[in-house]
């Protein structure tokens, strides 16, 4: 995530077929609680927001627009040896923050991206070619045989990435401790070939998938995610994100802190049909005016733009405060101009269950674009794309992710504290 982004693509996510799921067993005490802070560590790779945008279709199995594709191509022609990096139209933005978590699986201490949108936990393992792993230390990858970890015979996994490149594997049961609880069988993805964008992260490690189990890609058979087997064991079977703008957050498994959050908790009921996190929208404030529009919303910490229906983000982009400022490029992505000097954007107020949430315009200023513009935050969601509330949504909230047996699953959001 650009300010907590996930490099990381997640699977297609629309192949949801039913199956049974391997029972799980654990071996922790109930009524447990605990919090982990995210780990902050510098991107050292070219990234850009068309990159973002062509990963975030992908992810959710829609084919991204041309110009968007296109774009991706000049600046991967751009960032690659040889002629060309005078011709590309953005500056890949090499100086970003990942947020990742400490995780350990079977006797490996690895950091991994911790994702709303997708269901798998996938890791770096010592199937993959010696050239994916270079520069990685070797503690920091999964060994199949050396972990105590036992195969699931029969069993595999693919995901396609927003590069058009993807990843696969096989899977292997073992133990997974975050913060002070264990799975003892958890489902591990263990990587035998990833991207070539994620490969060259030094920081990541994989993906820890904390959407509902039903979107997990391992066949023949669907496996629970690690909260879904540790939700039982917990105080209370929801976790709570806390990310920040330009600084960690925290994801806290157990119980909701009322120091990190100001003012009330508006909680509204998730679909989950599909698996994902998503709640009902009503409209939205723009610039004072009230617009009805009824939104289902995919609350993602996995994606890092806002997308939005077109109306909706063009009223946006036509506040009189910004208006004169924003461009909309041939690739169909909005940018505003003099973002480093004193051209303040306008906040955006989301209207759902009754209530307001009022979301910082900072957040929209999401990456340098030229000398002193940057790419909008938000965006238009094309063709089938759902509507993702990710992390410029995200950012700067508290927000309770609840599965209260024998009851709707919930989403919880407050300004964060």
């Amino acid at each position: 995530m650009f300010y907590s982004y996930s490099l990381v693509g997640a699977s297609l996510l629309w192949n949801l077929a039913t199956s049974n799921p391997i029972n799980v067993i654990d071996q922790v005490a109930s009524g447990q609680t605990f919090s982990l802070e995210q780990v902050e560590v510098e991107r050292t790779i070219p990234w850009s927001a068309p990159h973002e945008v062509a990963r975030t279709y992908w992810k959710y199995g829609v084919e991204p627009p041309e110009g968007i594709q296109t774009a991706v191509r000049h600046i991967d022609l751009a960032n690659a040896d040889g002629p060309g990096t005078s011709t590309v139209p953005v500056i890949p933005f090499k100086g970003d923050t990942e947020y990742l978590l400490k995780v350990q699986v079977g006797n490996h201490n690895l950091t991994l991206d911790p994702d709303t949108g997708s269901a798998d936990l996938w890791v770096f393992s010592n199937l993959m070619p010696a050239s994916q792993r270079s520069g990685r230390p070797a503690q920091r990858v999964y060994e199949v045989a050396g972990s105590g970890g036992k195969k699931l015979d029969g069993h595999s996994w693919q995901i396609r990435y927003g590069d058009g490149s993807g990843a696969s594997g096989q899977v292997y049961m073992d133990k997974v401790t975050i913060g002070s609880l264990t799975v003892q069988n958890q489902a591990i993805e263990a990587a035998s070939t990833v991207s070539g964008t994620f490969s060259r992260d030094p920081n990541n490690d994989g993906l820890l998938g904390l959407a509902f189990s039903k979107l997990n890609t391992i066949k023949p058979t669907r496996q629970k995610t690690w909260f879904d087997n540790i939700a039982p064991k917990l105080k209370a079977p929801l976790f709570t994100v806390a990310m920040k703008r330009r600084a960690p957050g925290t994801y806290d498994f157990g119980f909701v802190d009322p120091a990190k959050h100001k003012g009330e908790i508006i909680y509204t009921n998730v679909g989950g049909a599909r698996g994902f996190w998503d709640f009902p929208v009503t409209g939205f404030i723009i610039a004072g005016q009230t617009i009805t529009k009824n939104v289902a919303a995919v609350a993602d910490t996995g994606s890092s733009l806002w997308y939005l229906p077109g109306d909706i983000v063009k009223a946006y982009y036509s506040d009189p405060a910004i208006a004169k400022s924003v461009t909309k490029s041939v690739q169909g992505m909005y940018s505003i101009s003099n973002c480093k000097g004193d051209t303040k954007l306008p906040d955006i107020t989301v209207l759902f269950a009754g209530k307001k949430l009022t979301i910082p315009g900072i957040n929209v200023n999401y990456q340098p674009y030229g000398p002193n513009s940057c790419f909008g935050g938000i965006q238009e969601a094309k063709g089938n794309m759902p509507m993702i509330f990710g992390d410029v949504f995200l950012k700067n909230l508290f927000v309770v992710h609840e599965m209260l047996p024998g009851k709707q699953p919930r989403l919880g959001f407050a300004l964060a504290a």
